[in-house]
């Protein structure tokens, strides 16, 4: 995977439209998305969101030793983190495994979160881009995700519904991305 996707800065508009030029800006943060190779000290923070997402009780540990193996230069297992003004708002991941039901499919787009303040501002598509933008920097072709309720998230940014399976006695559906390489 190229550097720049590593640490690439998101564009941002300069300013608003109408503003004079001197006055300041009312853009929103800059918006940043890292790689956990790069970041490693966000580690406990991503282990922490996902564990009390999924698994408020559990203990953190299994959460932390998954998320710290995600730091491949290339292709599965590398987990992206999205910044604004430098704070940790949201994650996503790209890995070998995804679904217990299902090992035949691989690899997965994995741990989409946004921090709860942060969410219904297109923070998870940009997560999405990320995963899908290193996927195809590694040559992947398809790419597989399972979702309980937020089919209407993946599905504008390309993903088809695959089929249906059971994650932890509960339906979810199985989507795939295809990519022309």
């Amino acid at each position: 995977m190229s550097s720049s996707l590593a640490s690439s800065p998101l564009p941002q508009p300069s300013t608003p439209l109408g503003t004079p030029p001197g006055a300041p800006s009312l853009a929103p943060a800059p918006l940043h998305i890292a790689t956990l190779a790069a970041r490693p000290d966000l580690a406990p923070i991503v282990a922490r969101w996902l564990r009390d997402h999924h698994a408020p009780h559990a203990p953190l540990a299994p959460f932390a030793a998954r998320i710290a193996e995600r730091v491949a230069p290339l292709g599965p297992e590398q987990c992206f983190i999205l910044l604004e003004a430098g704070l940790p708002i949201g994650t996503a991941s790209l890995t070998h495994r995804g679904l217990a039901a299902r090992p035949d499919l691989t690899p997965w787009l994995t741990n989409v979160f946004v921090a709860p303040r942060f969410r219904g501002n297109g923070h998870a598509r940009r997560l999405v881009s990320a995963v899908e933008a290193a996927a195809q920097a590694a040559s992947i072709p398809t790419l597989w995700l399972y979702t309980r309720a937020a089919e209407s998230l993946y599905a504008p940014l390309g993903w088809r519904p695959a089929g249906s399976a059971l994650c932890d006695g509960d339906p979810v559906t199985l989507m795939r991305r295809d990519f022309r390489l």
